[in-house]
């Protein structure tokens, strides 16, 4: 017998209503915790052992990556010399790459040089009270700062003549614009043509300023070597007699040379970028030619040592001790290599590390926990290898190695110095000045 058209109607009507009320809350409930994912994304996998805490994680040399850039008193220098490739091994203090600012520094320490030894004759002078000697002594001194004055006067010409050809390249520019810009705007021309006369006005223009800043230091430097030069002729005029306070100067006037040629060495020691620590270099980011970018100037790392940086999801984190037991996996190399648990990140995080299962969590709070490996050759050259991390918590406990030290950085910023070496180590890429300053 059949059904009346309105009791079908209904049936439908409450059948479509259920299967709506289905697909909302297939929509709307709660994801599944992710601890109790078997995924490679991580959590806690139920074992034949036992529970073991997975997580994905990636290749660290011990004590991560280190950007080595050049000192901060640089500014915008540009590498000349770049002394190790990708790949090469380097110790701890090796000189990487030399900066441009080498000529001016060791122009710089070779005056101040100079400087101790004329307060060095000053000394002499003081304590012997020769006064014929005095004199012909300072009348050397005199003519060294006459030859200073002509060579600083000769300085201010050659800038000078650089801050004209700066302005008239400068001016042409300007005057070029000018002409594209009015092709501009009769439409015989792109604007890309003329942007790009716009860019040369700009660049001769900072040409034409860092010119002028170069002028403007001789210009200082020549005022100050005049002035040395009539101080000197004041004291060859004052030779009369030797006073003990006189004595007394020239001593402090050749502390302070000594302090400034101390000064010159240390900076002269800046243009030598170095390594910090015994490693191998992992990535070279400026080359020749190049100025140093916020990447620095090369990357280096203890690859001898490697680390698995395992990303655990904070609910498993109790879990993890000290010492205990891990193994790492990944396709990139043959088999699982050994490890043990030896540094529990203090901060929970985002995960770094994704998946590449669409299925699989991409924001979650995790805590980094670093495993030592014990196999690091057949890896040293996988850093930021993505890999999978199995901790086992059921495990002894197992010592932990001594960690390598942590670097020195010097006071130019730029690398450890060795204990057992000076703190100021030769190096034939500076060509410093050679020690001239005898035990008095």
């Amino acid at each position: 017998m059949l059904k009346s058209p309105g009791k079908v109607i209904s049936a439908l009507v409450a059948l479509g209503l259920g299967a709506a009320a289905l697909g909302i809350y297939l929509v709307l409930r709660p994801p599944e915790s992710p601890r109790h994912s078997n995924s490679g994304s991580g959590g806690v996998v139920a074992t034949s052992m036992g529970r073991t805490v997975t997580a994905l994680g990636r290749l660290e040399p011990e004590g991560r990556l280190l950007k080595i850039a050049a000192p901060s008193t640089l500014g915008t220098a540009r590498v000349v010399q770049l002394l190790v490739r990708e790949g090469e091994t380097v110790k701890a203090g090796q000189v990487i790459a030399v900066m441009d600012t080498r000529d001016r520094l060791l122009a710089t320490a070779l005056e101040a040089e100079a400087k101790v030894q004329e307060a060095q004759v000053q000394v002499n002078q003081a304590r012997t009270g020769a006064k014929q000697a005095d004199v012909a002594a300072q009348a050397s001194v005199i003519q060294a700062r006459l030859e200073q004055v002509r060579s600083r006067e000769a300085q201010v010409a050659a800038a000078q003549a650089e801050v004209d050809r700066r302005n008239a390249e400068f001016e042409n520019a300007k005057s070029e614009y000018a002409r594209y810009e009015k092709l501009a705007k009769e439409g015989a021309i792109s604007e890309s043509e003329l942007d790009q006369r716009q860019l040369i006005v700009r660049t001769a223009l900072s040409a034409l300023e860092q010119a002028t800043r170069l002028r403007d230091q001789a210009g200082r430097n020549q005022e100050q070597a005049v002035r040395e030069f009539q101080q000197a002729q004041a004291q060859k005029a004052s030779l009369e007699s030797v006073r003990p306070i006189d004595v007394q100067k020239a001593e402090a006037a050749l502390q302070v040379a000594l302090a400034n040629f101390e000064k010159a060495k240390a900076d002269l020691e800046t243009a030598a970028v170095r390594s910090p620590i015994d490693g191998k270099v992992i990535k070279i980011h400026a080359y020749p030619g190049e100025q140093v970018g916020p990447n620095g100037i090369a990357e280096v790392g203890r690859t001898s040592q490697m680390y698995a940086v395992a990303e655990v999801y904070e609910t498993d984190i109790g879990r993890v001790k000290l010492g205990q037991r891990a193994k790492v996996s990944s396709p990139a190399f043959a088999g699982e290599i050994g490890g043990v648990v030896a540094q529990i990140g203090q901060k929970i995080d985002k995960n770094d590390v994704l998946n590449t299962d669409p299925a699989a969590d991409t924001d979650v709070r995790v805590v980094e926990v670093k495993v030592r490996l014990e196999d690091s050759q057949k890896i040293e050259g996988l850093t930021n290898l993505q890999v999978r991390v199995e901790i086992d918590p059921d495990a002894p406990l197992q010592p932990l190695p001594q960690a390598s030290p942590v670097p020195t950085i010097t006071p130019s910023g730029q690398g450890v110095v060795p204990e057992s070496s000076s703190p100021l180590p030769d190096s034939p890429y500076l060509e410093r000045p050679r020690p001239l300053i005898p035990d008095r």
